[in-house]
C-alpha cells in the first residue's frame, strides 16, 4: 500500500507556493506558477511584469505583480481587457 505523503502532511514541500504530486513509494514537489525554487523551497515571487513574462498589451497596458501571478489593465484613454488595448 503506497502512503500519499501530500495528504498525510509528511512531505517536504514548501508550505507556500508549492504543489507535492504523490508517486508510488514516494512524492514530488514542485513549484508553482509565479514562483521559483526546487519545490521545498518556494518563497520567491517571480515578477512576471519585470520579467517580461506576462500578456499584456506590449503598449496601452499597464502590468502589476501579484504574489504568484500578475494582472494586466488598459491605461487611461485605452480599452480592452488589460491583455489587448486599444
Amino acid at each position: 500500500t503506497d502512503i500519499d505523503e501530500c495528504s498525510d502532511g509528511t512531505n517536504t514541500c514548501a508550505p507556500i507556493g508549492s504543489s507535492c504530486t504523490n508517486n508510488a513509494g514516494s512524492f514530488t514537489c514542485s513549484c508553482n506558477a509565479g514562483y521559483a525554487g526546487d519545490g521545498e523551497t518556494c518563497v520567491e515571487d517571480i515578477d512576471e511584469c519585470s520579467s517580461g513574462a506576462h500578456t499584456c498589451a506590449p503598449s496601452g497596458s499597464t502590468c502589476t505583480n501579484t504574489v504568484g501571478s500578475y494582472t494586466c489593465a488598459c491605461n487611461v484613454g485605452y480599452t480592452g481587457d488589460g491583455e489587448t488595448c486599444v
